[in-house]
């Protein structure tokens, strides 16, 4: 896929948290246009006795290309911090189909409930192994920002 991505951001607006000098006067982020590959995945566990029959596992991956300075549109002033390829991913999660197992198959996926793993490489584009201030420190220390892992959980409701 052809990915772009256009945000705002208050901290690069000039008169906010912006730095004199290097500022957006409107806060906005325009980065450059790149590649993109989504995978997804989603699989009943099937095989398992029939009373037991509410559990699914599923998986998401995303890779996005380098998109261009990190620092855009700043420009020149503000230095620049090329952006890496991302990788922003939820290799597995486990769901429990809660309506399913309470009130039967024909309320299927109403109300699930969810466990997951997240892991994302590059957090917006900035080099995990270099963009100094910002993930590592002086003598290339990682500050481990701008890469995330970690679990979690949810329940996803449809109405």
């Amino acid at each position: 896929m052809a990915y772009k991505e256009l945000n705002h951001n208050a901290f690069l607006q000039c008169g906010g948290f912006g730095l004199p000098g290097a500022c957006s006067p409107d806060g906005e982020t325009n980065f450059k246009t790149t590649w993109a590959v989504e995978i997804n995945y989603y699989m009943d566990l099937g095989f398992l006795p029939p009373d037991m029959q509410y559990f699914a596992i599923s998986g998401r991956a995303g890779f996005y290309g380098p998109k261009g300075n990190s620092n855009q549109p700043l420009g020149p002033a503000s230095g620049g911090t090329p952006s890496k390829t991302e990788l922003n991913s939820e290799p597995i999660r486990l769901t429990f189909d809660a309506s399913k197992a309470v009130w039967g198959a024909k309320y299927t996926h109403f109300v699930d409930l969810w466990v997951a793993y997240r892991y994302w490489q590059n957090k917006f584009g900035l080099d995990h192994n270099s963009a100094p201030g910002v993930c590592t420190l002086a003598g290339g220390v990682s500050t481990n920002s701008c890469t995330e892992s970690s679990l979690y959980s949810g329940i996803t409701v449809k109405f």
